[in-house]
């Protein structure tokens, strides 16, 4: 696809198998090249060398940094002579006549004499620093940021309309929109414009001053007076978990700074959409994975509002990068974000490949690939993930390094955009026989801290990932509404706060047919405002019960082999009680039954109290499930859109079995395995077999 007129359209369409890009009203593989620019004379030859390569081989969409956003105060002039604008888009042109172009732009970083106007309106910290970006709760940011948003899009579209597809307004911690010191621990929103913009969210979750005193338990807390919650409030658990009765402005106050986090991404969406209504608005968000490990929980990051992001009319494309924690060769290469909700609400996932290649410096981290092979299998292996959930992707050099650099390297990518523009016309909803819920209002109720949420939500996923069947990946809120399609098994990963509704929506729609339920630690454990254990019963219908022994080290039944789950003993350590469940696996100390099934007439119910479970139980009762296990070597496993992937976490002969006889074809290689239900092959550690499945 190269530029076309100045009427060039790009948009996201819903379809019955998942949004799809078209770009002047044709289907588009959505694939694209993100390389930074300098002004560097060396370091622009080596970006414009890589754009020129990815351009011989289809990958015309081009993204790229500009680095600021012009400012012009009220009584000013908007002349972008001032400012390298133009020279970024410029650059990408000189190098392929035909790029379109996606540009990201920061927007939370306004000029001195802006923060000076508005001392309130700039983010203020635990520690008494007001040195980070604008506060995204300011009024007065999101008014003028969009003003200046509006200004740059406008000309951008005069000057370069027939080549721009889109835009992506970036913001806080690396332009990702979680908050500003975050990983280093800082607690953010004390600052003016945090204090009104809570109170204005109180009003309309409460709506009366009886309402909130109810709920906060304060008899003089009113509306238009309410506090900040303290840094020490802020902190503060009960055990595991903080307790509604006595911490309810701290579960609020995160509430409400991850739901306007979302909002101020929608704001600066929707400036580029009131300018440019037939361009795509993209931008990061989502990561309830990734950031699961941040110092102060995850509630702290931002980025629990996903929910509400995906009901915002000016978002097209969300985003993130291949997770960092398993993405060697041989790693699973995770999706930081429920990637399947936000396919299933007509949005788009994109992921950043931002792969460390076997052509970046050799303390590149992390996961850096030491040659062609790993680097082409790593490659390969996130592009199956995108391929196979109907997903887009870009693949970055962040640095403009010369990390994709060479026609060779473009040959290969070229092979795999053409798998993808191969499967649009034919294109299929991902419907996965195993499915992973998540909960973003329970992660409200989690401890401040990465305690619970790290080993539950990051390390995790080296576990599920390596069944060796595919997953999808879907928020709760989902699964109540009705847009998970039905699988064989549940996984229940953070649901530690369930009302009444919601319960009677997984009764109705998932325990039942055979199924599978899965149930990680203390599902349901908040209800109605109580911290309770006996919620954990009557939400998975074993009998459990506190006990004062137990971490994560867990001896399996049956065959003795141990397996640590990455955390000490919880407050509370819960165990299985009831004689009626199957005991699977017990805490190593105290010998208490840590993992159990109960038959539960017509499904069955797999309580769990440790933060995680070893990949052997869980393939063990997926097949019990009746899940179809295409491997059971605990190698990395997509599939879907007529294409299923392989990649190797150790290396020997793999044993592939299909659901039904067919072909197969290796996309990279060509390679073709006639007709057959089991397919073997060697693999070493890294490689990625992606093959096109023919009946």
């Amino acid at each position: 696809m190269s530029a076309g007129s100045a009427d060039l359209t790009a948009e996201v369409r819903p379809t019955e198998a998942g949004p799809v890009l078209y770009v002047n009203g044709q289907a588009t593989a959505p694939t694209i090249f993100y390389v930074s620019l300098w002004h560097d004379p060396d370091l622009t030859k080596v970006a414009q060398a890589e754009i020129a390569s990815a351009g011989k081989v289809g990958v015309n969409i081009i993204s790229f940094a500009i680095w600021g956003l012009p400012w012009f105060r009220d009584d000013e002039a908007a002349d972008f002579s001032k400012y390298d604008v133009d020279v970024w888009v410029d650059k990408v042109l000189a190098a392929n006549p035909d790029a379109l172009l996606l540009p990201r732009f920061p927007t939370d970083w306004p000029p001195d004499w802006w923060r000076e106007a508005h001392p309130d309106d700039v983010m203020l910290f635990d520690d008494g620093q007001r040195n980070g970006p604008a506060s995204i709760h300011s009024l007065a940011w999101r008014r003028d940021a969009a003003k200046q948003v509006s200004t740059m899009v406008r000309h951008l579209e005069e000057k370069y309309g027939d080549h721009i597809v889109g835009y992506h307004p970036c913001g806080q911690t690396s332009a990702e929109w979680f908050y500003e010191g975050m990983w280093d621990g800082r607690l953010a929103s004390f600052e003016g414009a945090a204090r009104d913009g809570f109170r204005r969210y109180l009003r309309g979750k409460y709506g009366t001053d009886d309402a909130l005193q109810c709920a906060w338990r304060l008899p003089d807390v009113t509306l238009d007076a309410a506090p900040l919650p303290s840094a020490a409030d802020r902190t503060a658990a009960t055990g595991s978990f903080r307790d509604p009765a006595t911490q309810q402005p701290a579960i609020d106050l995160s509430e409400f700074m991850n739901a306007d986090m979302a909002d101020a991404v929608s704001a600066m969406c929707r400036a580029v959409k009131e300018v440019a209504p037939n361009k795509l608005a993209v931008a990061f968000y989502g990561y309830e994975f990734e950031l699961s490990g941040a110092p102060r929980g995850l509630a702290s990051s931002g980025h629990l509002g996903l929910a509400r992001l995906l009901r915002s009319p000016y978002v097209d494309v969300l985003c993130s990068p291949v997770g960092y924690g398993d993405r060697q060769p041989g790693g699973a290469g995770w999706f930081m974000s429920p990637v399947d909700s936000v396919l299933r609400n007509g949005k788009l996932w994109l992921v950043e490949d931002d792969t460390r290649t076997h052509l970046s410096a050799p303390d590149a981290f992390p996961g850096r690939c030491n040659d062609e092979r790993e680097t082409y299998g790593v490659l390969s292996r996130n592009f199956a993930h995108i391929l196979t959930h109907g997903a887009a992707l870009w693949w970055m050099d962040i640095g403009g390094r010369g990390w994709f650099a060479g026609d060779g390297m473009w040959q290969q990518l070229g092979h795999l955009r053409e798998a993808y523009a191969s499967a649009l016309p034919d294109l299929k909803p991902y419907a996965p026989e195993i499915a992973v819920i998540i909960d973003e209002r329970s992660s409200l109720y989690a401890c401040p801290s990465p305690a619970v949420t790290a080993p539950l939500m990051d390390a995790f996923r080296r576990q599920w990932y390596r069944i060796g069947a595919p997953v999808g990946i879907y928020l709760l809120d989902d699964l109540v509404a009705g847009r998970v399609p039905p699988a064989r098994m549940y996984l229940f990963v953070s649901t530690f706060r369930l009302d009444g509704e919601q319960l009677e929506a997984i009764r109705r729609g998932v325990c039942r047919e055979g199924r599978t339920v899965v149930w990680m630690y203390a599902p349901g454990i908040v209800r109605d405002g109580a911290l309770d254990t006996k919620h954990v019963q009557e939400v998975t219908g074993v009998r459990v019960e506190e006990i004062g022994d137990g971490d994560g080290n867990l001896t399996v039944e049956g065959t003795g082999d141990a397996f640590s789950a990455g955390h000490r003993h919880l407050s509370p350590t819960l165990a299985v009680a009831d004689d009626h469940a199957e005991v699977l696996a017990r805490y190593a100390s105290g010998k208490r039954a840590a993992i159990a099934a109960k038959d539960m007439g017509d499904w069955t119910s797999v309580y769990c109290g440790a933060l995680q479970m070893p990949v052997s139980l869980l393939r063990d009762l997926a097949e019990r499930a009746g899940v179809h296990i295409y491997s059971d070597e605990g190698d990395i496993v997509t599939a879907g859109n007529g294409f299923v992937g392989i990649h190797a976490s150790h290396s020997g002969r793999k044993t592939l079995r299909m659901p039904t006889a067919c072909r197969l074809m290796d996309v990279m290689t060509g390679e073709a395995f006639g007709r057959a239900t089991v397919f073997r092959f060697p693999m070493r550690r890294g490689d990625t077999r992606l093959l096109r499945v023919s009946p």
